[in-house]
C-alpha cells in the first residue's frame, strides 16, 4: 500500500521539478554556447567572461532546484492554495514598471541619459510608489550622473549624450 501511494505521488514530484529541469537544460545550453567566447584577453576581461559566469551560476541554481525542489517553496501555505487578486496599488506598480522598460530604451536616445533617469525615477518612485518627489528627483539625477560617468567615461561605452551629458563628461577628461 505504501509503495502504491509513493507511485501516485511521483507525478506531482516530476511536475514540480519540470520547470527547474527546463531551466537547467536551457542554462547548460547557453553555458555551452558561452564557452566559445573569449573569457580573457591581454587587455583584461573578454566579452565571454560575463556570459560564462552568469550562465554557470544559473546552471548551478537550476541544478540545485532540480535536486532539492523544496528550496523554491514558500513557507506560507496560503500562497499555494491559490492566487489572490492584486489590488489597484499593485496593478499600478506593475504597469508602471512594465512601461518603464521600453521607455528607458527609447527615451534616452531623445532626452539623454540624465533627463531620462530623473524622469523615470520621478515616475516610478513618486508616481507609482508614492514616495517623496524630492528624494525621487535626487535619486534619478544621481543615477543618471553615475550612469554617464560610469558607462561613458569609465567603461568607454557610448550612452546617448545631450549637451548636459557632454558638459559633465568634459569635467572628467
Amino acid at each position: 500500500m505504501g509503495w502504491a501511494m509513493g507511485r501516485v505521488a511521483m507525478p506531482g514530484r516530476v511536475k514540480e521539478r519540470l520547470p527547474f529541469l527546463a531551466n537547467l537544460t536551457l542554462s547548460l545550453l547557453l553555458l555551452w554556447q558561452a564557452r566559445g567566447l573569449d573569457s580573457w584577453s591581454i587587455l583584461g576581461p573578454g566579452p565571454g567572461l560575463f556570459p560564462q559566469l552568469t550562465t554557470a551560476f544559473c546552471a548551478v541554481v537550476a541544478g540545485l532546484l532540480v535536486l532539492f525542489p523544496g528550496l523554491a517553496r514558500t513557507p506560507d501555505k496560503s500562497a499555494e492554495d491559490g492566487e489572490t487578486e492584486i489590488g489597484p496599488a499593485e496593478r499600478r506598480l506593475f504597469l508602471a514598471y512594465g512601461l518603464a522598460l521600453p521607455f528607458l530604451a527609447l527615451a534616452s536616445v531623445f532626452t539623454g541619459f540624465i533627463a531620462m533617469s530623473a524622469f523615470l525615477a520621478l515616475a516610478l518612485t513618486w508616481g507609482a510608489e508614492r514616495r517623496s518627489w524630492r528624494g525621487a528627483l535626487v535619486f534619478g539625477l544621481l543615477c543618471g550622473l553615475a550612469g554617464v560617468v560610469g558607462f561613458d567615461h569609465l567603461l568607454g561605452a557610448s550612452v546617448p549624450a545631450t549637451v548636459l551629458e557632454q558638459s559633465i563628461l568634459r569635467l572628467f577628461r
